[in-house]
């Protein structure tokens, strides 16, 4: 029998064996998903880390809190933000919704006072803890070519889809998304707005849905460029209020 079949077969073997197993693993997998929320006042948390901490997968929690996540039955779910005590949840052995409640923590003794958040501190925190997600990269065609000489099995992995690396990508994907979103907030806070237009409440929360700047201008804008994209946003937000028909009552 020619050399070259044996090692074929032998790779196609050991490649059945890892589907193998793979779909056996997949199969004893819980799904554990819920809503994180403050302590307090019970409303959702964004951009919350959750992280395996047997695997060191993750995800993180959307706009609303919500999240999900699949695990193994005895593995420990961890759950993290800057200003939050974290938690742990142990996963069961089946498929659960579950609401997770957040404590904030309070800087201060003898104050009540929560000591406001500094951007690049919070973010550079996040990159080193999470720098693995960051910093990962999807193998590609020139990966396999490069290892395939020198290590068939792993490049036979990289061709067959991974939950694993699924996963890797999207919570790196979520990380670099709510990194972008703070970005945003930080830079285009309630304090300026409110500064530059007078309003305030819901109108304030209105105005800054409206006319939220995208990450990639806020990289290159200059705060003169930001002060100047709020005063015209402000023009056109009092322009569509002066045009727009007036509310009309109950009972006309």
């Amino acid at each position: 029998m020619p050399r070259r079949f044996i090692q074929l077969s032998g790779c196609i073997g050991v490649l059945l064996l890892y589907l193998l197993f793979f779909l056996q693993h997949a199969s004893a997998q819980v799904r554990v998903s819920g809503m994180v929320a403050e302590a307090d006042n019970r409303t959702g948390v964004p951009g919350v880390t959750i992280v395996n901490k047997s695997t060191r997968s993750g995800v993180v929690s959307n706009e609303s809190g919500r999240f999900a996540i699949d695990a193994m039955p005895g593995d420990t779910l961890e759950f993290s933000m800057l200003g939050y005590y974290k938690k742990d949840l142990a996963v069961p052995t089946t498929s659960m919704f579950i609401n997770v409640y957040l404590t904030r923590q309070v800087i201060g003794l003898t104050q009540v006072n929560v000591v406001g958040k500094d951007y690049k501190q919070d973010s550079l925190a996040t990159r080193q803890e999470y720098g693995r997600y960051f910093n990962y990269h999807k193998p590609g065609a020139m990966d396999v070519l490069k290892t395939l000489p020198s290590n068939p099995i792993t490049a036979l992995t990289y061709l067959v889809p991974s939950k694993t690396r699924k996963r890797k990508e999207h919570f790196q994907e979520q990380l670099v998304y709510w990194e972008k979103e703070k970005y945003i907030d930080n830079r285009y806070n309630p304090e300026l707005v409110e500064r530059m237009t007078k309003l305030s409440g819901d109108e304030l929360d209105t105005f800054m849905l409206r006319y939220r700047p995208g990450y990639q201008f806020l990289q290159d804008a200059t705060d003169y460029d930001l002060m100047l994209f709020i005063k015209e946003s402000f023009k056109h937000y009092q322009q569509e209020r002066a045009i727009a028909p007036p509310a009309r009552k109950p009972d006309e």
